[in-house]
């Protein structure tokens, strides 16, 4: 699971496959790949557009850019809490100071 507050490298998900067929998926669209043995295989029907969707999925160490990337959203959307706090705070101040 990923902790997206933690300030070290995590694993994220990476689409290796994706298929939107009329069909279920078989081994013949997927044999080409080279699956590992933690890899995740979605497979669904969606009902209206009356197909079939699937996706393998892979657990893959973010890259730096998407590590300094996620550190500075953080920090960005923690900088956004608290002014939203503070807001909060002073509007509570005001209507018990009457």
């Amino acid at each position: 699971m990923e902790d997206k507050n933690s300030p070290n490298k995590i694993k994220r998900e990476k689409q290796i496959y994706w298929h939107s067929i009329q069909r279920l998926i078989k081994w013949s669209d997927i044999k080409h790949l080279t699956l590992e043995d933690d890899d995740t295989i979605r497979s669904y029907w969606d009902n209206e557009d009356n197909g079939f969707y699937g996706e393998i999925i892979r657990m893959v160490e973010e890259t730096d850019e998407q590590h300094q990337k996620r550190i500075a959203d953080n920090e960005r959307h923690n900088k956004w809490l608290k002014e939203q706090r503070y807001k909060s705070y002073l509007k509570l101040k005001q209507e018990f100071e009457k």
